[in-house]
């Protein structure tokens, strides 16, 4: 099994790349392959629960983020540092997500198999 470690560091609404990433973060875990998904920066928008996109016409990605435990995917983190500069607690995501610090996550990136951006 490899370990594919996915980054997510701007806001997935609105752009049907985000939507391919997504699909091949979900295909990858389908494969059983271990998933770390990151999301850190302006990414971390993406976790916030009670969002309306399809108020503005854009896909809400928020049932897609539901459905990664189905997938077995477990490693769902964001950037501790982006909590902080955001003022974002985790009680307000959507999904559960462990807080991780930037030198933790790059540790694991390194022993990752591939990384892979949006």
């Amino acid at each position: 099994m490899k370990t594919l470690f996915f980054i997510v560091d701007k806001p997935l609404h609105g752009d049907v790349k985000a939507q391919e990433f997504l699909d091949t973060v979900l295909m990858a875990a389908a494969f059983d392959q271990r998933v770390i998904l990151l999301f850190e920066g302006k990414g971390v928008f993406a976790l916030l629960e009670n969002q309306q996109p399809e108020l503005m016409g854009l896909k809400n990605v928020s049932p897609i983020l539901s459905a990664l435990t189905i997938y077995d995917i477990n490693d769902v983190w964001v950037e501790e540092e982006a909590l902080k500069s955001l003022g974002i607690e985790k009680n307000q995501f959507v999904i559960p997500a462990k807080a991780v610090a930037r030198d933790e996550i790059k540790r694991h990136m390194s022993l990752a198999d591939h990384v892979f951006s949006f």
